[in-house]
């Protein structure tokens, strides 16, 4: 369940309150990834590389002219995005649940089981889909090292050899 915050912003907040019936997917991340389907897919180690912050993109995403910046700049700020989320696109209520769906001896139908919030499921399919064209330069198992901790997160980062023993379950 989703608590009040602060509406303004764009990172670091939960997914269903930038979610509405007019934006299944938020604004920004959704600027992001048509800008990095438009402008990078070519580009190789598109989100291994990183670039600078755009603070612009945090208080007023409809001032930003994205095309002024390098497409790392947005990759790096896309992922950035990601991690900041307080509660990941693989929640962490599910946490368990995900990694059990994925282990060898399950089938994928136990991913859907896992429980995905349908918010999040909505944003968890528009990155997939962009980030995974055949015309990206990365293939899927680097773009599973580079997102995966991005999306799904262990509940307890407080202890991170906690959170490296499943590393190796989410990137293959």
């Amino acid at each position: 369940v989703c608590s009040d915050e602060c509406e303004s912003d764009h990172f670091g907040v939960r997914v269903c309150h930038l979610l509405n019936e007019k934006n299944p997917v938020p604004m920004v991340l959704e600027m992001m990834l048509e800008h990095v389907e438009m402008h990078g897919l070519y580009t190789e180690g598109i989100y291994r590389k990183s670039g600078s912050l755009m603070t612009t993109l945090c208080s007023d995403p409809n001032s930003a002219c994205l095309e002024d910046y390098p497409i790392h700049t947005v990759t790096g700020l896309v992922k950035q995005w990601l991690r900041e989320l307080p509660d990941p696109l693989m929640t962490f209520t599910h946490y368990n649940d995900f990694l059990h769906a994925v282990a060898p001896d399950c089938k994928l139908q136990h991913l859907g089981e896992a429980g995905l919030p349908p918010r999040q499921a909505g944003t968890l399919v528009c990155l997939i889909l962009i980030s995974s064209t055949a015309h990206n330069r990365m293939s899927p198992n680097s773009l599973a090292i580079v997102f995966a901790p991005c999306i799904l997160r262990c509940p307890d980062s407080a202890d991170p050899l906690l959170s490296m023993k499943d590393v190796a379950k989410t990137t293959t």
